[in-house]
């Protein structure tokens, strides 16, 4: 069975993106390795909290796109709903004793994530690294001077007029 292993190759360069993809690379590796075991109650286990990695990150990256205005957030979304369900069925089986659907859900992770994370990770990461990129900085300081009086400065340090 070809493992799954995070490597540079599959960073979207987001520190916290990538950070759940190694964690959800290992959980997968995790799942292999107790499903070639036959342990069905640790599978079970496995699959479970698998299952909840995933949908915990599939939520908190539709936060970020929804937060940066990510145009294509709707298709990207989509592809997290199609894996959604195909774990579901998949831990529905595992859930009734079908041990070789651990297998076969380890195996549809190891094909879908890093095509996913090649391509709409990649592209949700560019947006949201140049969303970040124009975001201005803002800070007031209160003051008794009249407004006439005061100077404004950009983030950069350079002044300019309101």
């Amino acid at each position: 069975m070809a493992g799954l292993k995070w490597s540079e190759s599959n960073a979207v360069f987001v520190p916290q993106i990538d950070d759940e993809h190694k964690d959800i690379f290992a959980a997968v590796a995790e799942l292999d390795e107790a499903s070639s075991g036959g342990d069905l109650p640790r599978v079970r286990k496995l699959t479970q909290r698998l299952t909840a990695r995933m949908s915990e990150h599939f939520a908190h990256e539709e936060r970020l796109m929804r937060a940066a205005r990510y145009e294509s957030l709707r298709w990207h979304k989509q592809r997290h709903d199609g894996a959604r369900k195909r774990m579901d069925l998949f831990a529905a089986r595992i859930h009734v004793g079908e041990l070789p659907a651990a297998v076969e859900l380890a195996q549809y992770i190891r094909t879908w994530l890093p095509d996913h994370a090649a391509v709409a990770d990649r592209m949700m990461g560019a947006a949201l690294r140049n969303h970040r990129l124009s975001t201005w900085k803002v800070t007031f300081q209160a003051g008794t001077k009249p407004l006439d009086s005061c100077s404004w400065v950009r983030a950069d340090g350079e002044p300019f007029e309101p």
